[in-house]
């Protein structure tokens, strides 16, 4: 018997699968996923593993800070999910300050958190398969480094049992078969010009001052003096005004009055809001007090960070939890920059310079230069970029660790 081939049947088996429209979302995310320091198989060949992370001098704490091989922080890059909702962001009115409890040490360490979730590796029908591979990657990457790190640091205690309790990069997050891995990503300091309460307990008297009250009579008189930024005769000490636009911690939305009070008490009058570097699709800077009314839940953002490990020492407390008689290492993913995307930088014409490429192996001057605020940012006055190193950002097909699917992704299992 001779057979016929049906031409139907050829063209049902052979279906493709229709080309994702590309949006100004999808071309933004093609564009900064294939940028340098977008994260990719090739990123951690310029992190050496050893003697990492260190203690970096130009930085203005004493964490440990990954390094690259020039001797730079590490910076990279990756697309994300904002999450509002997620039990770890910190980016309402009060960010991280506590509950109760509130004093000058908490307002000097308040700073913002944002809880950031990757992109959905099912998602190639609104993402580029590129950005979901560079957002995918960033877990397995920050996984890497935690597991290193560890080993390391652990290598010379003897009993598992007297290992510190560890806070990795990532978090678990929501219920069941909603369960996911989410990144905390923290802001720098938000306050400065915070006066020094223990350079404040008595005023800076004037020739004038002298006979006027009894201010130097008692240290309370004279703390109280210091602390009202008044000399005894009641006038106002001059001060130096702040920038125009700057705003003051008293321009911030205080809906319980906790900021308020905190001024009353302290005298921060004066203190500034730094703005990290937050940008709008169109390059304007998101101040502080802006984050939850121009950014929502299931915005697409890039995220610039770099990395650190705090130490804390195991706890003497005699009636201290029991997790922390060893000490703890918690790992921080800290912003440098966000991009709220579409990124209007990004043209269709910028677009086409870069997808016509197909190798992906272009000139540093291809890249469109980034605008930057007129505002100073925080962490403006670094001495470094971070963005040294463009190798390895073509094209990679394999299925290697950092970009194994499965990898650092929940199960239904």
């Amino acid at each position: 018997m001779s057979s016929t081939s049906n031409p139907s049947v050829h063209s049902s088996s052979r279906e493709t699968t229709p080309e994702p429209a590309k949006t100004p979302l999808w071309m933004s995310l093609y564009v900064h996923s294939i940028r340098p320091p977008a994260v990719n198989e090739d990123t951690l060949s310029g992190v050496p593993s050893a003697n990492n992370p260190r203690p970096l001098r130009v930085m203005p704490d004493n964490a440990d800070y990954w390094v690259n091989n020039a001797g730079e922080a590490f910076t990279f890059k990756f697309p994300a999910i904002l999450d509002f909702l997620g039990q770890f962001d910190r980016s309402g009115a009060y960010f991280n300050l506590p509950h109760t409890g509130l004093d000058l040490g908490a307002i000097k360490k308040m700073c913002a958190q944002f809880e950031v979730r990757p992109l959905d590796t099912k998602g190639e029908d609104i993402f580029p398969a590129k950005a979901i591979r560079c957002s995918s990657a960033t877990l397995d990457m920050l996984n890497v480094l935690h597991g290193e790190a560890e080993d390391a640091r652990n290598a010379l205690i003897r009993s598992k049992a007297a290992y510190p309790r560890d806070a990795p990069f990532w978090r678990t997050s929501g219920f069941d078969e909603n369960q996911h891995f989410s990144i905390v990503v923290t802001t720098d300091l938000l306050v400065g010009n915070i006066p020094d309460p223990g350079r404040a307990s008595v005023p800076r008297l004037r020739r004038c001052d002298i006979g006027k009250s009894d201010t130097m009579q008692s240290p309370s008189k004279a703390k109280a003096a210091a602390s009202s930024g008044s000399p005894p005769g009641g006038d106002p000490v001059p001060t130096t005004p702040l920038e125009p636009g700057t705003q003051r911690l008293s321009d911030l939305p205080d809906p319980l009055g906790r900021y308020a009070a905190m001024i009353r008490e302290y005298g921060l009058q004066e203190c500034m809001v730094i703005a990290p570097k937050i940008l709008s699709g169109n390059g304007d800077l998101i101040e502080p007090h802006e984050y939850r009314s121009k950014l929502k839940t299931g915005d697409i953002v890039m995220i610039e960070g770099q990395l650190k490990l705090w130490t804390i020492s195991p706890s003497r407390r005699e009636n201290g939890p029991q997790e922390d008689k060893n000490g703890s290492r918690h790992y921080q993913v800290m912003l440098k920059s966000m991009q709220l995307l579409p990124d209007a930088k990004v043209t269709p014409a910028t677009f086409a310079n870069y997808f016509s490429d197909v190798k992906g192996k272009r000139k540093a001057n291809d890249a469109p230069e980034d605008d930057h605020p007129k505002k100073k940012l925080a962490g403006d006055d670094a001495d470094y970029d971070g963005e040294k190193s463009g190798e390895g950002y073509g094209d990679a097909e394999d299925d290697d660790d950092l970009y194994g699917e499965q990898a650092m992704q929940l199960t239904d299992d």
